[in-house]
């Protein structure tokens, strides 16, 4: 799921943007050392998140070139979150605002260039927006979450799979059967299933089981990891997680 939230992340990045972005790639000692430094005399994690988005809203408004800048600041704030045990690489920031285009390019004027009347006005018009800034940040992030944590519930899982099963053509097409819809459901809750009991959750005769977890494997559902050729673990394909997770992309 993570490896798929950062493509989708890159494909959001550039529909914010306006350009072509590739998913960033940062050193940890530089995410660590910059937390630290920024953030270390910070007790709360509230507060930290805070300035986390602050930090965030005036990277965006350095006299500097905007190229890249936003997939930058946007890939540090969520290493930032990682760091305060916030798990983001389960949810993507990009694609909440992605979704919420037009407000996050309002509350980081975007769209129009600053006006303002003087430094005092100026001072007043940015801690506004930087107010307004935090508010959807904070807004997009528990929508994200929200998401994943519906997605990831059992019985949604189950629903989805189960649908899945009767609808998508790739699964019907491929000849898998709908025995083997409990061993994957397994699989896919809890991420890795030794061969065996996998073959055991089929009902299915050992013979027609394994040739059902061969055709799963092939087309990229199931998965047989090298180092444990005795376990399996799940995959999840583009068209298979779209299936599982409405709107991921």
């Amino acid at each position: 799921m993570s490896e798929l939230l950062k493509i989708t992340n890159a494909h959001y990045s550039s529909l914010i943007d306006g350009n072509p972005s590739e998913p960033e790639s940062l050193e940890r000692e530089f995410v660590l050392e910059h937390h630290q430094s920024s953030f270390g005399d910070v007790p709360e994690h509230r507060r930290r998140i805070v300035a986390i988005l602050c930090q965030h809203y005036q990277r965006l408004h350095r006299r500097t070139s905007r190229n890249g800048i936003g997939a930058f600041a946007r890939a540090l704030t969520f290493e930032h979150f990682a760091l305060l045990g916030l798990h983001p690489h389960l949810w993507s920031l990009s694609r909440g605002l992605g979704r919420r285009l037009d407000e996050y390019q309002s509350v980081t004027s975007m769209n129009d260039p600053m006006k303002t009347d003087g430094l005092e006005g100026a001072q007043k018009i940015i801690g506004r927006k930087q107010l307004a800034f935090i508010d959807l940040m904070l807004d997009v992030c528990h929508e994200e979450v929200d998401y994943m944590t519906a997605a990831l519930n059992r019985r949604r899982l189950r629903e989805s799979v189960t649908r899945a099963y009767k609808t998508n053509s790739r699964l019907k097409d491929s000849g898998i059967r709908p025995e083997t819809m409990p061993a994957l459901l397994a699989l896919l809750i809890q991420g890795a299933l030794p061969r065996s009991e996998f073959v055991t959750f089929t009902g299915l005769p050992p013979e027609a089981a394994s040739d059902q977890l061969s055709k799963l494997i092939r087309i990229g559902v199931v998965v047989s990891p090298p180092s444990n050729l005795h376990g399996l673990e799940i995959g999840l394909p583009v068209w298979f997680a779209e299936e599982i997770f409405p709107g991921v992309q």
